[in-house]
């Protein structure tokens, strides 16, 4: 069985649970949803989210996603065979595919430094794996990226056999507040990567301090040059003598890149 959470009022998400070929699931709806009420009669309902589902695997649904019939079939049956996974995945129709298993080292290159988009949506978790890795937001919701690679750091990820999902990615809002806010929350996971992988960083230093450099940078001229090295200094990576050094060369380079961009 395999517990799916889905967000209040996404009749399309029903829908789609209902003709799923594999019927061994249940859902997990928040408390008050009218949509959800419309589906009392057709689906195995649980008022409830996370922290309330009892199976050992959770699928979270988020908007957006739109799953074929067989993503319950192909998930259980992959978990089935492969067992010792904590994350299963399904490749994004029209997006860059994963490998079979994505170890911690090229999952971390596929996410952080491709870009390569892979929500919640696409994944099924150990629900107790999940549990104890998630990372939450603000406001309460789950940091897809970090939540992703906390979860999948020992084992990797395991890819769904012949599964793809239709996602359509949210439109962000623009702007140049908006996009300052969208700069600190990279740089604020950068500081996290950085108290979870520790001393088992999956870059080197010179590596690392470019991947920083380069962001902190795209808030110039916002942000003076002084201003921006002060930050550069808050990150683990820019720690010690040397170190220190490397990190402001890092920025040097990032800045002369930017200001010829704006040029």
């Amino acid at each position: 069985m395999i517990g799916v959470i889905v967000p209040r009022g996404e009749d399309k998400l029903f829908g789609a649970l209902l003709f799923q070929k594999d019927k061994q699931f249940k859902v997990y709806v928040p408390e008050g949803d009218s949509v959800a009420d419309a589906y009392e009669d057709q689906l195995p309902l649980v008022r409830g989210g996370l922290n309330d589902v009892q199976e050992l695997y959770v699928w979270i649904l988020e908007p957006g996603a739109l799953p074929d019939k067989n993503f319950v079939r192909r998930a259980r049956r992959t978990i089935g065979r492969h067992p010792e996974f904590h994350v299963y995945h399904a490749n994004l129709i029209q997006g860059e595919p994963f490998p079979r298993v994505a170890k911690r080292d090229k999952l971390f290159d596929k996410l952080v430094l491709d870009g390569v988009p892979a929500p919640l949506s696409a994944c099924v978790f150990a629900t107790a794996r999940l549990r104890e890795r998630a990372v939450f937001q603000a406001d309460g919701t789950l940091d897809p990226l970090p939540t992703l690679l906390a979860c999948a750091s020992e084992k990797g990820l395991r890819n769904i056999w012949r599964q793809q999902l239709e996602w359509t990615a949210p439109v962000l809002p623009e702007g140049p507040a908006e996009e300052e806010k969208r700069i600190r929350q990279r740089l604020d996971f950068y500081h996290w990567t950085e108290s979870f992988y520790a001393e088992d960083y999956p870059l080197g230093t010179g590596d690392r301090l470019e991947m920083i450099a380069t962001e902190l940078a795209k808030l110039y001229p916002s942000y003076s040059e002084e201003a921006l090295k002060e930050m550069m200094q808050g990150f683990q990576a820019a720690s010690g003598a040397v170190r220190k050094l490397r990190a402001s060369s890092a920025l040097k380079s990032a800045l002369k890149a930017r200001q010829q961009q704006l040029q």
